[in-house]
């Protein structure tokens, strides 16, 4: 479920990208930049408990992939900066 959430959130923002500009649909670029790496840590970590102790070992690559996404989560800017871009324009259009 959570890797479809983010797929169609990824497709979403990809649209308005493609109908009304980058500008506009920034804060849906903002929100997959916070919600996809999240997701995607949050199934490995899932997958890491079904596996047990061997999803900790270097017996399957879960052990890489949570490195990886985690890695992710800071790569593009910290998820506070997005959250914060996100709620200033929401905010921007009530003031």
């Amino acid at each position: 479920m959570l890797i479809e959430q983010s797929r169609w959130k990824v497709l979403n923002a990809a649209g308005r990208m493609d109908t009304v500009g980058n500008k506009v649909a920034a804060n849906e670029i903002a929100m997959i930049k916070v919600l996809t790496p999240n997701n995607c840590i949050k199934v490995v970590d899932t997958a890491i408990q079904a596996f047990g102790a061997m999803g900790l070992s270097q017996d399957t690559a879960l052990t890489g992939y949570y490195a990886y996404e985690r890695h992710l989560r800071v790569a593009d800017g910290p998820d506070e900066v997005h959250r914060n871009a996100i709620a200033k324009r929401e905010l921007a259009a009530y003031a």
